[in-house]
């Protein structure tokens, strides 16, 4: 296909000429990131078709307008009504004068029910191109309907991929497969197609920095982590986005195939997702983003990165992605912009918050949080990334293949009371490095609108080994033993497949000896320590861990005694709060292991410590 010139003026609603570029005042500074229309065959089967473009003399209705005497097709009238009650918009494209067509479509009723009217004297195929552009639709879920032969080849010479009728196709319209959609009785999708037109109305007559129209939009995003609510919004997101879809990682299409394959990655303790809705001065685009992350100690990775096209050019994607602290994602196929590469200052978008306000109708944030703690913190911490200024973490993480426990209490000591030299290069050999005995507890604020989050599962479970000559104490993990209360100096090296485990357990049995877990006097010591260096107006939280019994019903609790002498130690604190991961296990399969649990779970200690603040 020949290079073309720049689009004819689009005239719909009387507003001005804006060219394809000028609809899309981004493409100007990001070129790569208009959508691409992909070519289709004629012998490809038609997709679903999301939008109509209607001629109006001689398909639409009877006649031709300029000439008198044309005959209005109520029946065509009803059509367009009964597309848009699908979720199927209409737009225009016609040769006309604008004043009077549109006069006629406004004493019928129906002007209202098409979006995007282009009428004017111009030649269609360029207009038609800027008008499948500015929706931000593919080409191939596009129809246009004219009577005129030479017309629907300027069609596809234009715009390759669009489906092309005459006027004799329009009796099929309403019985043809590809025009089922979906119901949408509240016109929905009209609305927001609506929404899209004026904004870039406003865009083309600002002629002004991109930025500074953005800035005056007044972006809002709200993010909804619970997604069992959108479940089937999620899986469209999934399933039919494209150009902003980055993983391109498909859930099946069998509906609910589709539901239970998202409902089980959904509760996975180490995955954390949000639909996002997004509004702004022209009205409410709706559920058009989605994310689906995996945090933990071993990785940070979006697995599912998704967002409708009708956001386009608003910059939320690259907002969300740093957002969430810019986690690995591998992008696949073509997208419509690099986030990665986008340098562009994104200060123009501010969050909606759900859940607790406060006495003013404000959304509750925290000035920051600091959570020090294992894999339950790193789930609650995810939310506080939205809603926080700053999230300072301190979790364990996993270093040269060894899993550090730094979360563990004897390292709050080490950081506050400070730890000698020799005692820091005698654990070095075991993979710990000298910044693992600092901590933020030193230099955080004094703020009300702060909270510390802190959990010491791993004092309740992690044996602790201590060095022969500095006497210096730390856990000890081999990826390939079950390590936790076991001794694993017991263990021959010999039999360690793993030849980096292999090494550090000839180490430990040369150097370390054997100490269990933390009893309660030291325990109580670390314990205060950290607790004294809290700020004054800051809340400190501590979930303790599980109690329940998963086996019979009447069987007694389980006696975890870190959380006993925890609540001995914080009794006298008033800026203490303890939470029980107990209080927010609504069903016995919300448990995956013994300190893992769904993801919901950890959500709703996110909510329990939002509502304290309000």
């Amino acid at each position: 296909m020949r290079e073309r010139e720049g689009p004819a003026p689009l005239g719909w609603e009387g507003e001005g000429a804006p060219t394809a570029q000028q609809i899309n005042p981004i493409a100007l500074e990001y070129p790569h990131a208009i959508c691409q229309q992909g070519a289709m065959t004629r012998d490809v089967t038609p997709e679903p078709v999301r939008l109509v473009i209607w001629d109006l003399d001689d398909t639409f209705w009877d006649g031709t307008l300029t000439e008198g005497g044309i005959a209005y097709r109520r029946d065509h009238h009803d059509i367009v009504r009964e597309l848009a009650r699908r979720g199927i918009v209409s737009a225009i494209c016609s040769k006309n004068d604008l004043a009077p067509a549109r006069a006629m479509l406004e004493r019928e009723g129906i002007w209202d029910s098409f979006v995007f009217p282009s009428i004017n004297w111009q030649a269609k195929g360029p207009r038609l191109a800027a008008l499948v552009q500015a929706m931000q639709l593919r080409a191939p879920t596009v129809m246009f309907i004219d009577d005129n032969p030479m017309n629907r080849a300027e069609a596809l010479h234009f715009v390759p991929g669009i489906q092309v009728q005459d006027a004799s196709f329009i009796a099929e319209i309403l019985e043809h497969p590809n025009f089922r959609g979906k119901d949408d009785s509240d016109l929905t999708r009209l609305a927001q197609y609506k929404t899209l037109q004026r904004r870039q109305a406003d865009a083309t007559a600002a002629r002004a920095d991109t930025a500074d129209f953005l800035r005056g939009s007044n972006i809002r995003v709200c993010i909804d982590h619970d997604l069992h609510a959108q479940l089937d919004r999620a899986i469209e997101l999934i399933n039919r986005t494209n150009q902003l879809n980055f993983t391109k990682t498909r859930l099946p299409e069998d509906p609910e195939a589709a539901r239970a394959e998202l409902r089980a990655l959904l509760s996975e303790y180490n995955v954390q997702a949000g639909i996002l809705r997004v509004r702004d001065n022209y009205g409410d685009y709706g559920y058009c983003g989605l994310y689906i992350v995996r945090t933990g100690a071993r990785m940070h990775r979006l697995l599912h990165f998704a967002f409708s096209c009708r956001i386009l050019d608003m910059g939320v994607e690259t907002w969300l992605y740093r957002q969430l602290g810019r986690p690995d994602l591998k992008i696949t196929g073509k997208v419509a912009i690099d986030i990665v590469q986008d340098q562009r200052n994104i200060d123009w978008i501010s969050t909606e918050q759900p859940g607790p306000h406060g006495d003013d109708g404000q959304a509750i944030t925290l000035d920051y949080l600091y959570a020090r703690g294992g894999c339950d913190l790193h789930a609650v911490a995810h939310y506080f990334s939205l809603t926080a200024a700053a999230v300072h973490k301190e979790f364990n993480f996993v270093r040269r293949g060894t899993t550090l426990r730094t979360d563990h209490s004897v390292f709050a000591k080490y950081a506050i009371a400070g730890v000698s030299a020799a005692a820091i290069a005698a654990v070095r050999p075991l993979g710990y490095e000298p910044e693992d005995f600092n901590s933020l507890v030193t230099s955080l604020p004094d703020t009300p609108r702060a909270a510390w989050l802190l959990s010491f599962w791993t004092d309740s479970q992690q044996a602790l080994y201590q060095h022969k000559k500095t006497g210096i104490r730390v856990p000890m993990l081999l990826l390939s033993q079950v390590s936790r209360k076991r001794d694993i100096t017991e263990c021959d090296p010999e039999f360690i497949d793993n030849p980096a485990d292999a090494a550090r357990l000839t180490m430990l049995r040369e150097n370390f000896t054997y100490a269990g877990l933390i009893e309660q006097p030291e325990f109580t010591e670390n314990l205060n320590l950290l607790l004294d260096r809290a700020p004054q107006r800051t809340t400190v939280f501590i979930l303790l861990a599980s109690e329940l019994d998963r086996g019979a019903a009447d069987a007694p609790p389980v006696d975890c005694p870190v959380n006993r002498w925890v609540r001995a130690a914080t009794a006298p604190r008033r800026n203490v709060v303890l939470l029980s991961i107990d209080d927010f296990i609504h069903d016995i399969s919300e448990i995956l292991t013994d300190f893992h649990y769904d993801r919901i779970v950890y959500f709703r200690v996110f909510q329990a410590i939002m509502r304290h603040f309000a």
